[in-house]
């Protein structure tokens, strides 16, 4: 939504304009800056010097400085609208600021500038004026060639890689369809496990509009894969009923529909190996090399068994198909720090924290970085600061992470036990809490307590066993060996993995009859 601007001390503040999210920029129709056409929704600028390609950070700032041609724009304006109110730092719209004179100079025939006005903020001036949307638009601009209609924020990085092949379009559209279609995959490409229901409903929208679209019907059996792991576990099997009939009515209009073939996968993996759930995964992959989803499960399956470096390449592929998906980009800060690479870690998830300041996942990435690389003060703020503070991380892990990081500040023995005492009873009440206590006990070097961790929130054995309220427990997302696993092959656990009940604890969760299957040497165990 574009809000009206009022000038206040010859700064443009806004008065009732909302954040610009990135998924905004793929609804902006192209605009020009002088002798330049700016793209939002392919993030481009088409300049008398050649074309560019535009971070989405640095689009945000550039079209809201755009919406005001030749008044200044205040630098909270700007953090309001393009960070969502979240102060990132002066560095942080400096270095986009400094990309958008780059552009200007470099492609823009210096065809428009940015202005800084000190203490203020910054003013976009236009050779030749500027066409809005939104603004008086000239003639040229209003008489453009209208832009294909892109999926998500990321859609011109897509392009570029060949993979924007929108293969539900047909001589038949249905702007319904496509709007439905568009917002499901948006919310699967840019949201978090909060936003799984909506893709559901997104999608089953778009089944009831068209109910002969395979395409339609194999992406709301993974939607629906994917919400029953996240909501309500009174659920879970409703809603892998209603995958397993989505996805048998897409294998019946086609065959080969990947995503289909991925959500069968998952619903029945409980009954397979690891060795079996990777070839079926990689055997989609061969008829459909590009297919985010399929590659994303194998990326995950392969980091939780220890195999990062090929989990790496899994994941770069994924970014050069999605460049700014928050799922994506934290994955590849974690690897980094798996590799001992902690500045680049740090760099990586600063990035995605820039671009997805309210991104619960990206934030807890970046908790977990910070706490196991020595930056324990900066981990307390991510906690403590309600702006940074990961929104899923509840009372309990509060109390936990803020023990746990003062134990491996100080390492005092007092404080050891006090990150013991609040890790365990993390532990207890959730499994994410549990994977976060193993790693921090781990890290602090108390290996009988990190185990005790791990088999009760792995294994459900031993004297910390979670309570699992499911009303089925043949449901899979309750199969042991398909428990969340990343955190046993991070830095932080390194200590356990160096322990002879590291194995036992691998035989339990069918890891060593997978590496086996695989050929890997018992060494593997050890290595990131």
């Amino acid at each position: 939504m574009i809000g009206g601007f009022v000038a206040v001390n010859d700064a443009v503040r806004v008065e009732t304009a909302g954040q610009l999210t990135t998924a905004d920029l793929a609804a902006r129709a192209d605009f020009k800056l002088g002798a330049s056409t700016v793209s939002p929704s392919n993030r481009t600028i088409a300049g008398p010097d050649g074309t560019a390609d535009v971070e989405p950070r640095v689009m945000q700032v550039l079209v809201v400085l755009a919406e005001a041609p030749g008044q200044v724009v205040a630098r909270e304006t700007l953090f309001q609208r393009c960070w969502g109110g979240v102060y990132v730092g002066d560095d942080s719209l400096n270095r986009v600021i400094r990309a958008i004179r780059k552009l200007a100079a470099e492609v823009g025939g210096e065809s428009f500038a940015v202005e800084t006005v000190r203490q203020t903020g910054y003013r976009l001036s236009v050779s030749g004026g500027a066409s809005i949307p939104g603004s008086d638009r000239s003639d040229e601009a209003a008489t453009a060639p209208s832009r294909r209609l892109f999926l998500g924020a990321g859609a011109a990085a897509l392009a570029a890689a060949g993979g924007a092949a929108w293969w539900w379009r047909s001589p038949r559209a249905d702007p319904r369809f496509d709007a439905s279609m568009d917002r499901g995959l948006t919310a699967l490409r840019y949201g978090d496990r909060r936003t799984d229901s909506d893709a559901v409903q997104h999608f089953r929208q778009a089944v009831a509009i068209r109910p002969d679209d395979a395409g339609a019907r194999g992406l709301l059996a993974y939607a629906l894969v994917a919400e029953s792991q996240s909501g309500p576990r009174s659920d879970a099997g409703n809603a892998i009923q209603e995958a397993q009939r989505a996805a048998q009515a897409a294998l019946r209009l086609d065959s080969n529909q990947p995503d289909a073939l991925t959500a069968l996968v998952l619903i029945e993996r409980s009954f397979q190996s690891r060795a079996a759930v990777e070839d079926g995964l990689r055997r989609i992959l061969g008829a459909a090399p590009d297919n985010p989803r399929a590659m994303s499960w194998l990326d995950r399956l392969l980091q939780g068994a220890g195999r990062t470096r090929e989990s790496w390449q899994l994941n770069e592929r994924l970014i050069a198909l999605e460049p700014i998906s928050p799922t994506y980009m934290l994955r590849r800060a974690l690897k980094l720090w798996v590799f001992g690479r902690s500045e680049e870690a740090q760099q990586a998830s600063q990035s995605a924290m820039d671009l997805w300041p309210a991104h619960p996942l990206v934030r807890m990435s970046r908790l977990l970085i910070c706490a196991f690389t020595d930056r324990t003060r900066e981990a307390l703020a991510l906690v403590d600061e309600e702006a940074k503070k990961p929104i899923l991380l509840s009372p309990a892990g509060v109390s936990m992470w803020r023990a746990s990081l003062a134990a491996l500040e100080t390492r005092t023995p007092a404080a050891i036990e006090a990150a013991r005492t609040a890790s365990l009873d993390g532990a207890r009440s959730s499994p994410a809490l549990a994977s976060y206590g193993l790693l921090a006990m781990s890290a602090l070097g108390d290996l009988d307590t990190a185990f005790d961790i791990a088999d009760g929130f792995l294994l459900s054995r031993g004297p910390i066993v979670l309570r699992r309220d499911s009303p089925d427990k043949q449901l899979w997302v309750d199969g042991p060996q398909w428990r969340n696993t990343l955190g046993l092959f991070t830095p932080a656990s390194r200590a356990m993995r160096s322990d002879p009940r590291f194995r036992t604890l691998s035989d339990g969760l069918g890891l060593t009859d997978y590496w086996r299957a695989r050929g890997a040497p018992d060494a593997f165990l050890f290595k990131p």
